[in-house]
């Protein structure tokens, strides 16, 4: 009997991120995802998250993969997790599990889930979370401070913060804006109980402020599918202390076994068949800037001429042109035999 896959996709048919889609922004070739997965014997049902909860109606279990959107306000996103989230709660194992798909595009979470799962670094950046303007001022921040809004790619909300002006200004910049009926009945408590009131905050958002990491020139970014490694070493951007987004990269036959070895174990900790890490060494160990689960950019696989793969405990380069869909669809069925068969 075969295996059962549901693949969710978004409203538009959409299913991951993929570079070099048959279309613009149209994510994986589902038709090949489809025909692999058909090929190792697993059965496929594809729908949307508008129909997503008809799967409770089935009573064989789905492994459940699913896709995530980078939309402005998270709103689409929002509904996404709450569908996840009760199909998380039924019999259906989704693939990667929930939380990871809260931590997509979401920077705070992500920092939370460091802590969570015990990382070597958890210490080392002293990350410090707040969610209101008023709660700055009570902080002990050594300058400089890197500072991190929740979403942003390409590290477009990710500050260098040189004083307290600096972070108010930040957060000021991200929070979203109230609209004007909602200060005005602020402003009216405000002078209606202005001897009995401790007034509400007008900007709230998240944010997180971290030790910054000097000295630190590139960094490197590292897929890992299952088993299967791929590498990219990312320089920073001239006069700037990020790497993400410079566009100044280059693959390389001698990444740090170090490295590798983070990476891969790094999978096996989160439990996941997919990750996306970004890699850097400091003068006493190597540090996880940010990692993701699900959704993530591939250009670093879809462009690379190489990848790495461990086997009787040492790391092998192989020279072996790879696609996508496949390296995903084989690193899906992996794990799931590995782990549930």
């Amino acid at each position: 009997m075969s295996t059962k896959i549901a693949l969710i996709t978004d409203y538009l048919g959409r299913f991951g991120s993929k570079q070099k889609s048959k279309s613009y922004r149209s994510g994986f070739d589902i038709d090949k995802l489809i025909e692999l997965f058909q090929k190792n014997n697993f059965e496929v049902k594809i729908i949307n998250f508008t129909n997503a909860l008809e799967l409770l109606q089935e009573k064989e279990a789905y492994f459940i993969l699913y896709t995530s959107s980078e939309d402005k306000g998270g709103h689409y996103k929002s509904f996404i997790e709450d569908s996840i989230q009760l199909l998380s709660l039924s019999h259906h194992i989704c693939i990667p599990e929930s939380i990871f798909l809260r931590a997509h595009n979401n920077k705070v979470f992500m920092e939370m889930l460091r802590i969570h799962y015990d990382f070597s670094d958890k210490n080392v950046f002293n990350s410090k979370f707040i969610a209101t303007k008023k709660e700055i001022s009570s902080l002990n921040i050594d300058f400089p401070s890197v500072v991190k809004g929740p979403d942003g790619a390409l590290s477009k909300t990710v500050i260098k913060a040189d004083d307290i002006n600096d972070v108010y200004r930040f957060f000021s910049s991200i929070a979203p804006k109230l609209e004007f009926k909602h200060k005005l009945r602020e402003y009216l408590r405000r002078i209606r109980h202005r001897n009995n009131y401790d007034p509400e905050e007008l900007k709230r958002g998240k944010i997180i402020i971290q030790d910054f990491m000097p000295n630190i020139k590139f960094d490197w970014k590292v897929l890992v599918y299952n088993d299967m490694l791929f590498a990219l070493k990312r320089q920073n951007r001239k006069n700037d202390f990020r790497a993400s987004g410079s566009g100044i990269y280059a693959y390389s036959e001698k990444v740090p076994e170090n490295v590798l070895d983070l990476a891969w174990e790094t999978r096996k900790k989160l439990d996941v068949p997919h990750l996306s890490l970004d890699i850097a060494e400091t003068k006493d160990q190597l540090i996880i800037f940010e990692f993701q689960a699900i959704y993530f950019g591939t250009k670093t696989i879809e462009n690379s001429p190489f990848h790495y793969v461990k086997e009787e405990e040492k790391w092998h380069l192989k020279h072996t042109e790879v696609e996508l869909e496949e390296v995903y669809v084989i690193s899906t069925i992996s794990y799931i035999k590995k782990k549930f068969l």
